[in-house]
């Protein structure tokens, strides 16, 4: 499963679409690895094993009747802490916005799943996107996959790390 998370969005859309790979299978490797990964609640505000797990379901369904929605129906994703997802805490890496839980997928993420992609979960971000470093002393500081001692960079370095 190591191979899998390691390929790239296309091509696990067309591996799909082959019958080579199952979204079910794919949505347990990467959720596994979140969870087993010594920095996931570093990289993952929250995982959103259910939501993933009802998506690559409907995806295998979809792929065994013939029925894909697009190129990357069934391909897992994860979503900036800032894109509303209804059910799930939306708190964009602030305090001032614990516990704020959506009811409804922002227009992006709406779009995005009737697509047929499986969302895991919210990365961390710098506090309200205001940082070009990636650091966030309120919710988490999502690490530099690479180098422990630097920083990821950017406001969506959560993002970046879940992808690294």
């Amino acid at each position: 499963m190591d191979d899998l998370r390691r390929m790239g969005a296309a091509a696990l859309g067309r591996g799909i679409a082959a019958g080579d790979i199952c979204p079910v299978a794919l949505e347990e490797a990467f959720s596994d690895a979140i969870m087993a990964h010594p920095d996931g609640t570093r990289i993952y505000a929250r995982a959103t094993r259910e939501r993933a797990r009802n998506a690559a379901m409907a995806a295998r369904l979809r792929a065994r009747s013939g029925g894909l929605r697009g190129p990357l129906d069934g391909v897992p994703v994860s979503w900036k802490d800032l894109f509303d997802s209804a059910g799930t805490a939306t708190e964009a890496g602030s305090r001032l916005l614990a516990g704020r839980v959506p009811t409804r997928d922002c227009p992006v993420l709406h779009a995005a799943s009737l697509a047929g992609l499986v969302c895991l979960g919210k990365t961390h971000m710098s506090e309200l996107a205001f940082s070009g470093l990636g650091l966030n002393p309120m919710t988490a500081t999502p690490p530099n996959i690479h180098d422990p001692g630097a920083v990821p960079g950017g406001s969506s370095s959560g993002a970046a790390a879940s992808v690294a």
